[in-house]
C-alpha cells in the first residue's frame, strides 16, 4: 500500500512510460526541475533540456521524506498552520508564498523573447498547482484542493506575454 509522504526529490518515477513520453523537440524547449526525478523524466522525453531552479519542488524542510500521517500526528498544529496560511513555514523550509514567488519568476523566464514556440516543463505537482493559481489569479490556498495524477500534463498557454493565460487542466498520461 502506498502511503503519502513529503517528497525528497529523489523518488524515481513509478511508471515506465519512457516510450509514451518521448516528444518531437522541433520548436519545443524542455525545462526540468533540478530534482533527480524531474531530470530523469526529462531524459525520457527529450535528448536535450535545461535545468531551471525556479521549477524545483518546494523545500519541505524537516518534513522532507517523512510520512504525512506521522507529521500530522506529531505536529498537528504546524500542519494546520501550513494549510491555513500560505506564508507559514513551520517545517523550516519554504512557504507556499515563497514557492509562488519563485514559480512566477520561472514563468517570466519562459516568456523571454528568445523562448521557443512551445515549452515543456517537467516539475512537481505543487509547482504546477502554484503556477495554476498564479496565472489564473486564484488564491494560494486553492493549491490544497488540486489533485493531479503522476505524469499527467497541464497546459498553460497565451498568445504573447501581454495576453492573459488560459489553462487546459490535467491530462492523464496516454
Amino acid at each position: 500500500m502506498k502511503t503519502g509522504h513529503f517528497p525528497t526529490g529523489d523518488e524515481l518515477a513509478e511508471h515506465d512510460a519512457r516510450s509514451q513520453l518521448r516528444i518531437d523537440q522541433r520548436n519545443r524547449r524542455v525545462i526540468a526541475s533540478p530534482s533527480r526525478v524531474a531530470r530523469q523524466t526529462a531524459e525520457w522525453i527529450a535528448d536535450e533540456f535545461e535545468i531551471v531552479p525556479a521549477f524545483d519542488d518546494i523545500d519541505y524542510g524537516h518534513w522532507r521524506g517523512r510520512s504525512i500521517r506521522e507529521i500530522g500526528e506529531r505536529e498537528p498544529g504546524h500542519v494546520a498552520a501550513w494549510l491555513a496560511d500560505s506564508q507559514a513555514r513551520p517545517h523550516g523550509g519554504e512557504s507556499v508564498a515563497m514557492l509562488a514567488a519563485r514559480v512566477a519568476r520561472g514563468l517570466a523566464f519562459i516568456d523571454e523573447p528568445d523562448a521557443h514556440e512551445r515549452c515543456v516543463v517537467v516539475t512537481h505537482a505543487i509547482v504546477v498547482k502554484v503556477a495554476l493559481a498564479h496565472v489564473l489569479g486564484m488564491p494560494l490556498q486553492s493549491v490544497y484542493g488540486m489533485n493531479f495524477a503522476p505524469l499527467s500534463s497541464t497546459v498553460l498557454k497565451r498568445a504573447s506575454p501581454a495576453d492573459a493565460w488560459a489553462a487546459e487542466l490535467p491530462h492523464e498520461p496516454a
